[in-house]
């Protein structure tokens, strides 16, 4: 075998490492380490008890007893110490629950819980917005899993339904977050543990964020629920307490079962004694002192009142605010302009936080006066107007995308639930009563377009969504070919955010998935072509068709021959992956010998300039925008995508057919 050819000099050659982390620089994702200077908004110091007097005296008393500062070995081989046992009777008084289990970090906890508990024909039903760790604990699980909507208990409940009713007999746990790290937002527990009692579900509270500051006696948002079997919370000791560590919270059964299995508290080292015995102090102070969360409530209501006024930006109502930009280079560069004016804000981009809502995220500590806030606010506005540019949404709230925390949107990924009811029957004839094709009702102009792909799975369901929201428009799909999970309507409904009723009944509902010729076929039905009418509207109208433009609908129609029919403008759907430009090429040429016009061409996935520019220069279409591939999906992301990537008034002219 000849040897390989040489690359080159060594050290010419980079690693993939390297390749990695220039590429991390590249799309302006390379996180690296800064010192903390200027004002703080970016800690998590909520109480402002990490440097106060108070903490250093209890851990010089500690010390001045014999507290070691190190464990000397895990907890079940002599690293258990009185000050662990010591603050997990008072944790557990404290919260109310009947035991507590002390661990050294909110991450290795959160993950541990997720990771041991559920066993093996169990689900978890999670949040889809979760903290990163539950999403290590979950890789690590036994049990199935699925997302539900953020923050949408019927989500909740439909996805445990659906388990149910399909076969799945082993037990439920439902993880969420009492208030999101990222968008400041609360979790609606008192529906979800009703949910939770009637599936004889357990709840997974993950209350990092409202420990210490929200709930009774600053309990948590979820104290009400302490103490029962059915719930198991956690407590970061990193935050509000200001300390390190973490408390679960819990049954004595399962603080039993987490020492024998949880791999994360068996074979760690176990956490400072000295830290155990700084927490008690600060559980002491958040009993004892409760001015101190009203001294920070009111900074709250201070700070939100001046974001609002000064940005346009509604505040979220806790002490973490998202101020959401879009684009990672962008939050990254007013960030760098609020640290150059001597406030600590720090840029959050994706993969923390969804594509497309990189943000900053501003909290709100008792290291900050209303003084500085305010002064803080008048800079951040200057700092977003200053950074707008022509291709980012605009600045200070205004327009699509700006300010708009995914907190207030439900978020669907692959495995949501669907949120219109399905249709009675496996192929019943559904729709309004024939009208002539662009026609609309009142008189009124209205943009038409039919939104077509070059092949099934090149995201025109998503575009389809994006451009109906933007539009603030109505959508309607002839033809649903699968009926086994979320029919095109109801993903575009949940994506989109709009009423119902902006959302048209398809003509026929097919239960297989395949094209509507043998999905009608097999379900004993003949398509009427002549049916497939256009509703009236006054409103912008989108119509997704089945498939792509050859796809059958009888023995003698084709989608495309419903195209030329209409005579509507068609938006031709196209991935930028290998075979686009074949394909695309292909599409074009069958819409034009129909005489159909082609109002453009929307790429989605990742970007390649010489594929989209040979499609338009061979094509003869112009580009209408891009969409990028986004993992996470919302109603606030996908019109952030929009703005950024699509101008709305290629789409919002007036559009009638020709005669």
């Amino acid at each position: 075998m000849p040897p390989p050819s040489d690359p080159g000099p060594a050290s010419l050659r980079k690693t993939h490492h390297e390749r990695a982390l220039a590429a991390l620089a590249k799309r302006g994702r390379l996180r690296q380490l800064s010192p903390r200077t200027g004002i703080d908004f970016t800690s998590n110091d909520y109480l402002g008890l990490s440097a106060s007097h108070e903490l250093a005296d209890a851990a010089q008393a500690a010390i001045a007893r014999g507290v070691p500062l190190g464990a000397g070995g895990s907890r079940l081989l002599r690293g258990n110490h009185g000050e662990h046992e010591a603050l997990e009777a008072e944790a557990a008084a404290f919260f109310g629950s009947k035991s507590a289990l002390y661990f050294g970090s909110g991450f290795a906890a959160n993950a541990a819980l997720i990771a041991t508990l559920p066993a093996h024909g169990d689900l978890i039903v999670h949040d889809a917005l979760i903290h990163a760790s539950a999403w290590d604990g979950m890789a690590q699980t036994k049990a199935s899993c699925v997302a539900a909507l953020h923050n949408d208990p019927q989500s909740f409940e439909d996805a445990m339904r659906r388990w149910r009713a399909g076969g799945g007999t082993g037990r439920i746990w439902i993880a969420v977050e009492s208030l999101y790290s990222m968008d400041g937002d609360a979790a609606p527990l008192a529906a979800l543990a009703e949910i939770a009692g009637r599936y004889d579900a357990m709840l997974l509270i993950d209350e990092a964020h409202a420990t210490g500051v929200l709930g009774p006696g600053g309990r948590g948002l979820g104290a009400d629920l302490e103490g029962q079997d059915t719930v198991v919370a956690l407590h970061t000791c990193g935050k509000a307490l200001g300390a390190s560590g973490a408390l679960i919270t819990c049954s004595s059964s399962i603080r039993a079962f987490l020492v024998n299995r949880a791999r994360a508290f068996i074979y760690a080292t176990a956490p400072s004694p000295l830290m155990a015995a700084v927490v008690r102090r600060a559980l002491a102070i958040v009993h004892d002192e409760p001015k101190r969360r009203t001294g920070l409530a009111e900074r709250v209501a201070f700070a939100g009142q001046r974001l609002e006024a000064a940005c346009g930006i509604a505040p979220s109502g806790s002490h973490i605010l998202p101020v959401i930009v879009g684009s990672a280079a962008r939050a990254v560069s007013i960030a760098e302009a609020m640290q150059r004016a001597g406030y600590d804000i720090r840029a959050i981009r994706p993969p923390t936080v969804p594509e497309g809502t990189a943000r900053l995220r501003i909290t709100l500590t008792l290291n900050t006066d209303e003084r500085a806030i305010a002064a803080m606010m008048a800079t951040l506005s200057q700092a977003l107007c200053g950074a707008r540019t022509s291709n980012s949404p605009p600045p200070c709230g205004e327009g699509l995308g700006v300010g708009v925390s995914t907190a207030t949107k439900s978020t669907t990924r692959c495995e949501s639930e669907p949120s219109v009811p399905s249709a009675n029957g496996p192929a019943e004839r559904r729709g309004s009563t024939p009208t002539p094709a662009c026609s609309p009702q009142g008189g009124g102009d209205s943009s038409r377009f039919v939104v077509t792909g070059t092949g099934t799975g090149v995201g025109k369901t998503v575009f389809a969504a994006a451009l109906v929201q933007a539009l603030d428009g109505e959508y309607w799909k002839p033809v649903q070919a699968g009926l086994d999970g979320p029919t095109d309507t109801e993903t575009v409904q949940a994506l989109s955010g709009l009423p119902f009723d902006r959302f048209h009944l398809e003509a026929y509902r097919l239960r297989a998935p395949a094209a509507p010729l043998h999905a009608a076929f097999i379900d004993g039905v003949e398509i009427d072509v002549g049916a497939l009418t256009p509703p009236a509207t006054s409103r912008p109208l989108v119509i997704e068709g089945a498939g792509g433009l050859l796809v059958p609908l009888t023995q003698n129609t084709l989608m495309i021959d419903l195209f030329q029919r209409w005579n509507l403008p068609v938006i031709l759907v196209a991935n930028t992956a290998l075979g686009t430009i074949n394909h695309t090429l292909l599409s074009i040429e069958a819409l034009r010998d129909r005489g159909i016009p082609i109002h453009g061409v929307v790429f989605t996935g990742d970007q390649n300039e010489r594929t989209q520019e040979t499609i338009c220069e061979f094509g003869r279409v112009r580009a209408l925008g891009r969409l990028p591939q986004m993992h996470l999906l919302t109603p606030a992301i996908l019109s952030a995508a929009f703005a950024r990537h699509f101008e709305l008034a290629d789409f919002a002219a007036s559009v009638r057919a020709s005669p």
